[in-house]
């Protein structure tokens, strides 16, 4: 295992994973007021059948940008990136974090352009971390570590969130400046979209690319600190699943670009369709979409594999994992199981029988649970879940063995409660303070004590 050093950078004496829990505890206090305050503020569409609630979008990218940019930021150090990038990277986490926050309290509409432009500072923030990385990995002086499948997925994924990110800036460009100074509403037409029709494919490119992407950073972290040194049949599954991640990220970012920028003509088609295996968007009324298709067969399996045999393989002598390494990658695994089979399994069921689920349509007769699966899938399990991982990575580096045992445990179950609830909520009762909606709440309460034991036990204050 890779002996980095976690403290190169920070302010002052305090050290960077000092910093960084303060501002955790800023993005936790947001969310939490968010929720009080705010009706369900991560939710992108307010009841079944409405549009996209860009209120709700800001608010959610107060919090978004500044786990996107810690997760950055821990990938630079896990990687034992040069010490300028580093050095970039934290203190634009730090933007990311602060501006943010606030800019997603304040930035409700896009009528005032002070609150608007104020919050996509930390959005460009976020662009300078991404475009950062890349960098920091093709400047890479270990040719020997190049050779291998851990840094061709790190690169990859952080080239993928680099590419969602300016695709992101494309639409924020579209919906502040409209068809100024001509060139979007131009190219659109070229393509044969209108220009509200081509900002609504970059947006569904943007979000669903990026989710993935940062995602794809936590596993990469994952596999290299806790993968590196399996032998035997462990590391042929673990082989098979970095490039199931490979395959995945690079089929994800060609079919995203292609779908953002190619045109109505080439837009993601669908799979195991009631017409045939094949048939272009909107000619059939259900099947799954291409683009998750390879996201849950290719990115998620190549998740599962790695975790799972980084957390139950042998690894080489003298290179066995710690039993605080043990406990955090164990945690993980569960976490990457719970996305699996709610996002790549109920998600692609949905899919399949969009006759039955697709909440767009008010005759479906399943569509409501249809619709909260739109809500849970993204705020449970492809929003709170990696942020988990992240949490759980952070801990693993920072708490003692017997403190880190007992967060893992706690976010352990919490997580798997959550996803109970949000199983009852998605296939048995879909009503507000029905079943699902305590067992939910058990779950993040249970995550909330575990974040809450994590950062006082956060030691780590004072640079090396």
């Amino acid at each position: 295992m890779k002996n980095q050093n976690y403290t190169e950078v920070g302010i002052g004496k305090y050290s960077w994973s000092y910093i960084i829990k303060w501002l955790i505890v800023v993005m936790i206090v947001y969310a939490l007021c968010g929720g009080l305050l705010v009706t369900h503020p991560f939710a992108f569409y307010t009841v079944r059948g409405s549009a996209l609630n860009y209120s709700r979008i800001f608010y959610l990218h107060g919090l978004t940008v500044g786990f996107a940019g810690i997760t950055g930021l821990l990938v630079s150090h896990v990687f034992n990136l040069s010490q300028t990038i580093k050095k970039i990277i934290f203190y634009l986490t730090i933007a990311c974090v602060l501006i943010g926050v606030t800019g997603g309290e304040i930035n409700r509409s896009m009528v005032h352009k002070i609150t608007l432009w104020y919050q996509i500072l930390s959005m460009f923030a976020l662009d300078i971390i991404l475009l950062s990385l890349v960098i920091g990995f093709i400047i890479l002086k270990d040719r020997a570590f190049k050779r291998t499948k851990a840094y061709w997925i790190a690169l990859l994924a952080a080239t993928s969130a680099l590419v969602a990110g300016l695709f992101g800036d494309l639409v924020g460009f579209i919906m502040d400046f409209g068809n100024w100074p001509g060139i979007c509403g131009w190219y659109a037409n070229q393509i044969g979209y209108t220009l509200a029709e081509w900002q609504d494919a970059l947006l569904r490119t943007h979000s669903d690319m990026m989710v993935v992407s940062v995602l794809s950073l936590l596993i990469a972290i994952a596999n290299y600190r806790f993968g590196s040194y399996l032998v035997g049949k462990a590391k042929t599954v673990r082989n098979v699943g970095e490039w199931f991640l490979i395959i995945g990220i690079i089929l994800t970012l060609a079919i995203y670009l292609v779908s953002g920028l190619g045109g109505s003509g080439v837009q993601i088609p669908h799979l195991f369709t009631e017409k045939g295996f094949f048939e272009p968007r909107g000619h059939s009324v259900a099947g799954v979409d291409l683009g998750d298709f390879v996201i849950g067969v290719f990115t998620f399996v190549g998740a599962v594999l790695i975790t799972g045999a980084s957390a139950f393989g042998k690894h080489a002598a003298n290179h066995e994992l710690s039993r605080t390494a043990t406990y955090t990658i164990r945690g993980i695994f569960t976490a990457m199981v719970c996305i699996f089979l709610a996002v790549g399994g109920l998600g692609f069921l949905e899919e399949y029988r969009a006759d039955l689920y697709n909440s767009d349509v008010p005759t479906t007769p399943r569509g409501n649970y249809g619709f909260i699966f739109r809500l849970l899938h993204v705020d449970v399990c492809l929003l709170l879940f990696p942020a988990m991982m992240l949490l759980m990575l952070l801990a693993e580096r920072s708490l003692k063995v017997r403190a880190n045992r007992i967060f893992q445990i706690i976010i352990r179950w919490g997580i798997i409660i959550t996803f109970i609830g949000a199983l009852i909520f998605m296939l048995v009762n879909y009503h507000s303070f029905g079943p699902g909606t305590w067992v939910l709440a058990a779950g993040i309460i249970i995550l909330l004590c575990g974040m809450v034991y994590y950062l006082i036990n956060d030691q780590r204050k004072l640079r090396k």
